[in-house]
This record gives C-alpha cells, structure tokens and sequence, in this order.
C-alpha cells in the first residue's frame, strides 16, 4: 500500500502529458529521447551544421518512420548542403528575367550539375516522395515541387559537361536516355506536386509548365520530347 501511494504521489507532479506517458503504457523516457533527437537535428541545421542534421534525421527515421515534419526537415538538409534556397527560387520564378525563358532563369539560381549535387537532390526528393501524398502539406508540396525542378535542372547542368547547365544541341544530343528520363519524370513530378497544393502559388505554376511544355514538342517519345524542349530553351 505504502508503494503505490508513492508512485501516485510520484505521477502528480507530472504534467498531463508526461501523466499519460509515464503512468500509463508508454515510456516517457523513450519518448522524450525521441523529441530530443529532432530537437538536435534541427538546431545542427539551424547552426549550418547539414551532415549532423541528415546523419541524426535519418537515424531518428528507422524508428519514427511516419514522422512527415522529420522527411520534411530532412529535404531541407539535403537542399541546403548543395546551397538550394526556397525562397530565392521561388521569387525568381515569380519575378522571372527579361530575355530568358524561364528554365533559364531558374537554372541561374540552382547549383552546379555535380555528382554530389544530383545524389542530394535524388535524397531530398526521396525523403518527401515517402510522405503519402494524401498526407503532404501545401508547404510539403512545394517543397517537393521545387525538389524536383532542381534535380531536373541539376542532372541537365550536369549533362552540359561544364556544369554550367549551358546545353548546346550537340550536348542534348549526347545525353544518356536516363538522364532524359531522370529529368522527364522529375518535370512531371513537380507538375504534380503543385498542383496538389490546396492553395495555388503562381510561381509554382511556371515550374509546372515545364512538363506542359516538354509534352508539346515532337517526338514518339518522352526522352525525345525532353530533348526538344532542352534545345528550345538554349
């Protein structure tokens, strides 16, 4: 009788939360050691420390798979360690630039077309693809978006042989059927993603376009039809 007084004593001075957990079939220690490893993933990111966050994030994912804010964040950290801004390239798809089309201007914002920078992308895209798409927040969904642009534009920048992403026709010529098909289905990825958004962002709607547009051109196939519109944009 004199225990279990004192562990309803004990319990009392928990919060409710903490309450529910510890007295009854949770583990509160389990759980706040979870919270902690999200919590240190996020202030390594905010601290600029990108491979501690995706090494913390992806470790803290095998036994938090549903967790869609930690996919997110890990997105993010793939984004980031190749220097990929959200907000810069939404404002410049929205502002757009005189004399470039727009797959243009976004490239000028993107990073280089290195192995590294692709296999990033690829990571982000992953990482958000996980999330149901029933379950993917507006904000999710641009981010996904985006993702997918840059991983388009990304291996294309890496096809150009510079990483410049200045695809002459020769070099259009030359790039692989899995690049254009990497970059096809990329196109077309990002033209779903925002248009899951339940509130439409006009930026996002340009981006969208490019898959519109890869479809218009000739050719009997995706592959040919992305190469088409590549050798459009020069």
């Amino acid at each position: 009788m004199r225990m279990l007084t004192i562990s309803i004593a004990a319990c009392m001075f928990l919060s409710s939360a903490q309450f529910i957990v510890a007295c009854g079939s949770g583990n509160v220690f389990e759980k706040a050691v979870q919270r902690s490893e999200a919590e240190k993933a996020q202030a390594a990111l905010e601290s600029g420390d990108v491979d501690s966050a995706i090494s913390t994030l992806e470790e803290y994912l095998k036994n938090n798979p549903n967790d869609s804010a930690a996919r997110s964040m890990l997105a993010n950290a793939y984004l980031k360690k190749s220097g990929v801004d959200l907000l810069k390239i939404g404002s410049s798809v929205s502002s757009g630039t005189e004399g470039k089309s727009d797959w243009s201007t976004v490239s000028g914002v993107l990073p280089s077309g290195t192995a590294a920078n692709v296999d990033n992308m690829k990571a982000a895209v992953d990482a958000l693809k996980s999330i149901p798409p029933a379950q993917r927040t507006d904000e999710q969904n641009y981010q996904l978006a985006i993702a997918q642009t840059t991983l388009a534009i990304t291996v294309a920048k890496k096809a150009s042989g510079d990483e410049s992403g200045q695809l002459t026709d020769e070099k259009v010529d030359q790039m692989s059927d899995s690049d254009a098909m990497t970059i096809y289905n990329a196109l077309q990825g990002s033209k779903e993603a925002s248009g899951a958004m339940q509130t439409p962002n006009d930026g996002l709607s340009k981006v969208g376009s490019f898959a519109d547009k890869v479809e218009q051109q000739p050719g009997s196939t995706p592959e040919e039809r992305l190469r088409n519109f590549l050798k459009s944009q020069n």
